[in-house]
């Protein structure tokens, strides 16, 4: 009989455990909106407006420019371990492809900052975006400072 690395007998499947494994950034493209009813519009830079809701923990960016760029929220959520520390846990972009002046709003699901034990056994969430714009050859963000994720 066959025996897998880590001394585990082999049955045609191999699992590999990771600690920490990343994942994988998300990309979403908005759906159309009317803007945020309440939150935080927290960056904002000369063609691009990202808010955050949190009741409902949704994502906004605003196309804010006739330039024919189209724009996108880029965020980060991070959550704190067991032992306290701030960790990166999800990350991703909501983009938004329908023109100057035009909301796009993406609904994520976030962990709030009062949940205990979160998914990486602490107690704490926050989410930092950035209102971003495709300019050619790279493009420009303004990111926000972090905020706590309650409703």
């Amino acid at each position: 009989m066959a025996r897998a690395a880590f001394g585990a007998v082999a049955t045609g499947v191999l699992v590999l455990a990771m600690s920490n494994p990343a994942a994988a950034a998300e990309s979403d493209t908005g759906s159309a909106s009317s803007g945020p009813t309440s939150g935080t519009c927290i960056s904002e830079i000369s063609g691009a407006r990202a808010c955050f809701q949190p009741d409902g923990d949704i994502i906004f960016a605003k196309d804010t420019s006739f330039d024919g760029y189209s724009v996108y929220t880029s965020w980060v959520n991070q959550l704190k371990d067991s032992s306290g520390n701030w960790k990166t846990y999800r990350t991703g972009t909501c983009r938004n492809n329908r023109g100057s002046g035009e909301w796009a709003a993406c609904n994520k699901d976030f962990y709030e900052n009062s949940t205990s034990p979160n998914a990486l056994g602490g107690k704490g969430s926050r989410i930092s975006i950035a209102a971003c714009v495709d300019d050619l050859g790279g493009d420009t963000c303004e990111p926000s400072p972090y905020i706590y994720n309650s409703n």
